[in-house]
């Protein structure tokens, strides 16, 4: 059996990389579920033999994976719907040295795409894909072959990672399995022993530490370090996307679930916070916010290092306005620097004594003593969340299609970060540094004290 699915995993590992791939968009998500479907395979020795498609088999296994991680979202919907820019329909199949697979996969009409991703992905007949898009089956057939023949050829360079370190992988799933069944019937005893006691249930629920393992994923590029977690697939998850940390100005973060968990020492440990409600602090500290700042749709969470506050409001008249304070709990010392655009919410950040702000295609630099207009770009990206100034001068978003972009000229060109850095949700500063929300668009926060070397917590 060993050799039956050493020999099924170099035939079939690209293939299925490419598959999952599709559903993923992301090569390195794609790769880690593939692994961790063999893995589950070779953990449960002889689970293939009554398999008639052992590679149906191991997809299925690696695309539930990916379901899971991604918290039961409806993944196909977001896979399906999501919006990007689309070029014309292909010419001619790309080329391994041309474009990757999620590039083919944005070019390709959204029809073709649905069709890969229904009868492929989802095993779902022709048929019923027709019967799903309303569609007849010619339709279906047609639609397949071409986005079949667009695909041809992609990921060919993909190599699959020793055996050997997949068997290490089902070692540790077989040993985790163990001792989960082990402490089971610890927790039957237990549970015996102790059930003549009333016992007042704990106020927190914790979430474990995942198990290391031996190496540690690194992405790289544009001078950014990411640093991932020891074992990806045993990370806790959360009900809900992760979409808020440092909450009330603690180590508290929140999910789309208005789940809140905890953590005590750093990120390594997270304890569930039943039924917790948010106070809506101010940064400074206190529980009321000053009158003057009723408008606050942005504040930063620290001060400058000559003690300033800076928040975002509007003026009377209906313009964007920024505010600025050494006493944040008096509203009569906030004042008002204007801008000249209409009153909303720009995207902005503190270096030094300054706000850098993003509006629309217009970056300004705004002081106590006014505004200036640095850059207009019409090419400026859109961005999501909160800029970063680096430490070597660069400016760092979150923007476009979930990337990361720079500029070394404030505003003035932006540079696509190298692909090596992966998908990126939003950026947001804290009080103690920076984070990114929905790292590889599957849940993953980053956390940084400087915007250059980035470590993901270990829950998602």
């Amino acid at each position: 059996m060993q050799s039956e699915i050493g020999d099924l995993y170099h035939v079939s590992y690209r293939r299925l990389v490419a598959q999952v791939y599709a559903f993923t968009t992301d090569l390195t998500e794609a790769q880690d579920a593939v692994q961790e479907a063999f893995a589950r395979a070779l953990a449960r020795r002889g689970q293939l033999r009554d398999v008639d498609a052992p590679e149906a088999w191991l997809r299925t296994v690696a695309v539930n994976i990916v379901r899971r991680r991604w918290r039961r979202k409806q993944l196909l919907n977001t896979i399906l719907l999501r919006e990007r820019p689309l070029a014309k329909m292909l010419q001619e199949a790309p080329e391994p040295d041309r474009a990757d697979l999620r590039d083919a996969l944005a070019t390709l009409p959204k029809n073709y795409r649905e069709v890969i991703v229904l009868h492929y992905l989802a095993d779902l007949p022709v048929d019923e894909v027709a019967a799903i898009l309303e569609v007849p089956v010619g339709t279906v057939k047609s639609r397949l072959s071409r986005g079949r023949e667009a695909l041809k050829g992609l990921l060919d360079d993909v190599e699959a990672p020793p055996l050997d370190r997949v068997r290490q992988r089902a070692d540790r799933i077989r040993t985790n399995r163990r001792v989960a069944q082990t402490s089971a019937a610890l927790a039957v005893v237990f549970a015996t022993a102790i059930g003549f006691f009333a016992l007042r249930p704990p106020p927190l629920t914790p979430l474990d530490k995942p198990t290391p393992s031996p190496s540690v994923l690194t992405f790289a590029g544009s001078g950014l370090i990411i640093r991932s977690v020891h074992e990806p697939s045993s990370v806790p998850d959360l009900p809900g996307d992760i979409v808020e940390l440092n909450v009330d100005g603690e180590n508290i973060l929140r999910t789309s679930a208005d789940v809140y968990a905890k953590s005590g020492d750093g990120g390594e440990h997270w304890e569930i916070l039943p039924g917790y409600t948010r106070r809506d602090r101010p940064p400074w500290g206190g529980e009321v916010w000053p009158q003057a700042l009723t408008d606050r749709p942005w504040v930063f969470p620290r001060a400058t290092a000559l003690g300033v506050w800076w928040a975002q409001t509007s003026t009377a008249d209906g313009r964007m306005a920024f505010a600025f304070s050494a006493d944040p709990g008096n509203s009569a010392s906030w004042a008002t620097v204007p801008l000249d655009v209409p009153a909303g919410r720009a995207n902005a950040t503190v270096a030094g004594d300054k706000v850098i702000a993003i509006v629309g295609h217009r970056l300004y630099f705004v002081t106590e003593t006014g505004f200036q207009l640095v850059s207009e770009n019409p090419n400026m990206p859109i961005v999501h969340g909160d800029p970063i100034m680096l430490p070597d001068g660069r400016l760092l978003v979150a923007a476009g299609a979930s990337e990361w972009f720079f500029t070394e000229n404030m505003g003035a060109t932006w540079t696509l970060a190298d692909s090596g850095l992966r998908n990126v949700g939003e950026l947001r500063a804290t009080r103690d540094g920076y984070v990114a929300i929905d790292f590889l668009r599957t849940g993953w926060v980053l956390i940084s004290d400087n915007g250059l070397v980035w470590h993901k917590l270990p829950i998602r």
